[in-house]
């Protein structure tokens, strides 16, 4: 029998053994997948605060955030998606959940904002790191990146309620 925590209680050998569920193994991944790929997010702040205006820091720091959002970030957040979709195709849940079709439709957003416009500006942002960290150019370039970092910050942690709470 299936329990309430997608567990499966089985009779062998005069034991009672509990054998976890498919549903409960994706949920496990996609749970870690989404502490990974959001603990990787919300730490730039904090190395870009630490490299400071130094040139050689800043390039360096850039340089490490994106390979980090390249190598660990979004994989994860690939991962989150495929964890999260295969968990409703089990039959837990459909699309036309109202949380889950509005935190599908911020992933999309979240996924387009990174593609179309964070990546571009951590480029341009490491760019002018390159040339001068003292200029309005580099100034610019970090207000825009750190703005774009809250908006698709902000918008994960709204994802992230919501899959908790399930309020709808």
């Amino acid at each position: 029998m299936i329990g309430v925590t997608g567990s499966a209680w089985l009779m062998s050998s005069g034991r009672i053994r509990r054998v976890v569920s498919l549903f409960v193994l994706l949920k496990l991944v996609h749970v870690l997948a989404v502490v990974t790929a959001v603990g990787a997010n919300v730490t730039y702040a904090f190395w870009l605060r630490q490299a400071g205006r130094d040139r050689d820091r800043l390039v360096y720091t850039i340089g490490g955030i994106r390979r980090l959002d390249r190598t660990i970030a979004n994989p994860s957040y690939i991962v989150v998606l495929v964890t999260g979709l295969a968990m409703v195709w089990t039959g837990a849940y459909s699309l036309e959940t109202g949380w889950i079709a509005v935190s599908i439709g911020l992933y999309v957003l979240v996924a387009l904002l990174g593609i179309l416009a964070f990546a571009p500006a951590i480029r341009r942002q490491l760019a002018e790191a390159e040339r001068d960290p003292s200029s309005s150019a580099y100034a610019s370039a970090a207000r825009r990146t750190a703005l774009l970092g809250v908006l698709t910050t902000a918008a994960v942690l709204v994802i992230v309620v919501l899959m908790v709470t399930k309020p709808f």
